[in-house]
This record gives structure tokens, sequence and C-alpha cells, in this order.
């Protein structure tokens, strides 16, 4: 008995391995290479951020960016991030091949630029979108002095501008995805960089592009510890708010030729709201056009909510407030003198730096909200990037 176990395992490892060799001819070099790359791929896994995606190989990173968080999505744009000096890996024909780190780029937001020195990278910026959009002061003093390009914006992109300062890449926001934009880019040589961050659900995942950002800049792991602390300061204010019953109601935005303008109340900014203690009145509304409410509405909602958050820019007291728009007084939270602008702390241009350096210090921004909404939990906490109107 124990001879014919033995024949028998004898005759079966020959023919295994027969099989293995068989299996392994018959594949294609495509279904090769993607078994190779399995054995080496190591996933980054992002906690909060649901609009991009990290995979590391040996010697190079995948990253794709998809505009859209639906299960069912397809990448809006895929990037091969090869050190400069190392051969380029096969690679599928709709992967941007991006030597990194990157020499220079050029910014469309003030986040952006703001995630950028965080990381130590602002000397790569060589141009950005305008002054309008981008706040910090020292980008305004280098455009005065000529040593930052103004590129424009969107549509009116000056390309021969761009073309001039040949950046290794050229950040938009994922609003471009849909539009000829990327196309056009490429088109004159230049390399679009997508940036979703705007349009994540959480917070957190807002700023976890800062991880985006040091893939491009080889500063992985330094973008990695930053994000941890920030998220680990986050978390511990979100827990002061944990578990209320009592919330009150808010809105944001402003009236603006007939239509109320939401505009800033994205998905991660309600859901901060949603950590505050707060119930978000226009949460369910269909926006029409972007981020415009219907004005009927949006007056309906006005007059009951206990509190109105980020009114117009301009605006830092309650008189300048109605000159806007005398219907403010039919409003609650007006009448309560419960109403508080995100502007207390502005750049020389008269910008918020709420959505530059604001959205790299999320936890100050939930700190304020829950002082207003909950001001019995955070005692001692002065208003930092929030205003009450007087």
């Amino acid at each position: 008995m124990n001879k014919r176990k033995s024949l028998f395992g004898w005759w079966l490892f020959p023919a295994l391995s027969v099989c293995l060799v068989l299996c392994q001819a018959c594949q294609s070099p495509t279904e090769k290479r993607a078994v190779k790359e399995s054995l080496s791929v190591h996933v980054q896994p992002l906690r909060y951020a649901k609009l991009f995606s990290m995979k590391k190989h040996d010697g190079y990173t995948r990253i794709e960016v998809f505009s859209s968080s639906h299960e069912k999505r397809t990448p809006a744009m895929r990037y091969l991030l090869v050190p400069r000096g190392a051969a380029i890996p096969r690679h599928d024909s709709d992967e941007r091949v991006v030597r990194v780190p990157l020499g220079n780029v050029t910014c469309e937001s003030g986040f952006q630029v703001a995630l950028l020195e965080l990381i130590g990278a602002s000397d790569a910026i060589a141009g950005v979108s305008g002054e309008v959009r981008v706040g910090q002061d020292w980008i305004h003093r280098k455009i005065d002095d000529g040593s930052i390009a103004v590129t424009g914006l969107m549509r009116s992109m000056n390309m021969e501008k761009l073309v001039s300062v040949n950046p290794d890449m050229v950040f938009i926001n994922t609003s471009a995805a849909g539009s000829d934009i990327p196309a056009k880019l490429g088109s004159y040589g230049l390399l679009p960089g997508l940036f979703s961050a705007s349009l994540e659900d959480h917070p957190l995942g807002a700023l976890e592009w800062i991880r985006f950002m040091g893939a491009f800049f080889g500063r992985d792991s330094l973008a990695a510890a930053i994000f941890s602390e920030k998220e680990r300061a986050y978390l511990q204010v979100q827990e002061k708010a944990r578990g209320l019953h009592e919330r009150p109601t808010v809105i944001a935005g402003y009236m603006r030729k007939g239509t109320w303008s939401t505009m800033g109340s994205s998905n991660w900014f309600v859901a901060m709201l949603d950590h505050a203690g707060a119930d978000y009145l226009f949460r369910d509304q269909e926006l029409d056009r972007g981020h415009m409410l219907s004005g009927e509405v949006a007056m309906e909602k006005g007059a009951e909510a206990d509190f109105w958050l980020n009114t117009h820019s301009r605006v830092s007291t309650m008189p300048e407030l109605l000159s806007e728009d005398l219907r403010y007084q039919a409003f609650r939270s007006v009448r309560e003198g419960r109403v508080y602008n995100n502007n207390n702390r502005c750049f020389s241009n008269g910008r918020s730096s709420f959505w530059d350096a604001g959205m790299t210090e999320p936890h100050l921004i939930l700190a304020d909200l829950i002082t207003i909404f909950h001001p019995e939990l955070m005692p001692g906490h002065k208003l930092y990037y929030y205003r009450k109107l007087e």
C-alpha cells in the first residue's frame, strides 16, 4: 500500500509542474504583467478620501482621480508616477506618465497652495489662476514682482502664458473633468492635474488630498504624518459634540439676484455641521445650476432656522447684512442675533482664509461651529475663522 502511494506521488508532482508551465505559457503578456505586479503592489489605504486612489508598486505609483463618489465609477484621470531617471514601466495608453518629484506647477485655488505649503513644496508654484481664488499674501507679492504668473481660471485660462511657464503639471478642479479643458491643455503639451478635494463627503476627506500632493512631490511620508496629526485633532474636537439630542437648525449662504447661493456648502461642510451637532435645513433640497437654490424656498427656511452661517463674504456687521436685503429681518436668526460669517480672518485682498488655510485646519473650524451651536461644550474657545455679526 505504501509503495502504491509513493508511486502515485512520484507521478503527480511532475504532472502538476507540466500543467503549471503550460498555464503560464498560455497567459497573455498583459495577464503575465498583472500577475507579476499583483505580487508587489501595495494599496495605500485612504481613510476618508473617496475621489482618488493610490497604489504603490516597486519603484513607481499609480494614482486614479474620480469626479464622482458613486460606486460604479470610472477614473476621470489616471497617473503613473515614475521617479526621474528611472525606466518607465509598461502601462496602459490612458495613463499619464508623470516624472516625480514635480519641478514646477500652477495652482487654481488657495487650498492647493496651502497644501503645498504644508509639505514644503510651495517653491514649485510658478503660476496661479489669479488673485481672486488664491488669497495668500506672499503669492500676491510674487505676482506683483513677476515671479509668479497669472494663468487664468477654467475657460479663461491663458494657454500662451501657461506654455511660457511650462509647468510639469497644471492643477485644475474636478469641475473641469466634464469639459474640454483637460484635452485643451493636452493639445498644448500641458499635463492636467485633476483635483477633486472640494467634492469629498467628509472634511478629513478633503484634507486627505495632502497625500495626493505628497505623492507628486516625493513627500509621501511627510504628507501622511501631517494628515494623521490633523485627523487626531479633528476627532478629539468632534468627540465633544457626539450624541447630542438638542440640535439647532442652520442655513448657509445668501441671496443673489433672486436666488439663494449655497456656494461653499459642499458635502464636506454639511458633514461638519452634523459633527458640530446641528441640522442643515438645505440638506435635502434640489439645487439648480450648481449651488443655487430657489429664493422662495430659502426665505421660507431662513425664517425658521435657529442659525445662519456663511453670509456674503463682504458682510461683517448686521447693518451691512440688512443693507443687502431687508427681507432678512424676517429671519429668526437675525431677530435673535445668531448670524455668523466665516470671514474673521482675511488676506490683504479681502479673501477669507477659511477657504485656503482653513480647509487645512478643519479641527479649528469644527471648534468654532461647536462653540456657536453649543458654547457650553467649548469653554474658553475664541472664534477663530468665524465672527458673530453684531
